[in-house]
């Protein structure tokens, strides 16, 4: 029994070490009624890869009110604290880290952070 548990724990250990970006989320403040901000810590294990993170944001009930793609660039510490503004349909109360990965969509541009909220013009 003591062995499969020490299996079981140095295989946990070396799945954690593999992934190379995590994130966790901090807290939320509410900026108005349609953007509510998400503070985020990311942490990448090679800082010389852009990487990316999809952030949520949820109601009481745990369902989402908004999303959004986080591009962080190359460079910087391994450790950073990011603040995301996300558009929202319904007041937010928490956020929750939906993943992280250093394969970049075709249609995200390294070059921006996309961290501000974005409201789409009305006509």
């Amino acid at each position: 029994m003591v062995v499969l548990v020490l299996v079981a724990g140095a295989r946990t250990y070396m799945q954690r070490q593999s992934v190379p970006v995590t994130a966790s989320f901090v807290t939320q403040e509410a900026v108005d009624d349609e953007t509510t901000r998400l503070w985020i810590d990311v942490t990448r294990r090679d800082t010389s890869v852009p990487t990316y993170c999809i952030v949520t944001a949820v109601d009481y009930d745990f369902a989402e009110v908004g999303r959004r793609e986080v591009i962080v660039p190359a460079g910087g510490d391994e450790l950073i604290h990011v603040g995301v503004d996300l558009p929202v349909r319904k007041p937010a109360v928490s956020g929750r880290i939906y993943g992280c990965s250093e394969d970049i969509p075709f249609y995200m541009d390294t070059s921006q952070t996309y961290t501000a909220a974005y409201s789409a013009p009305t006509a």
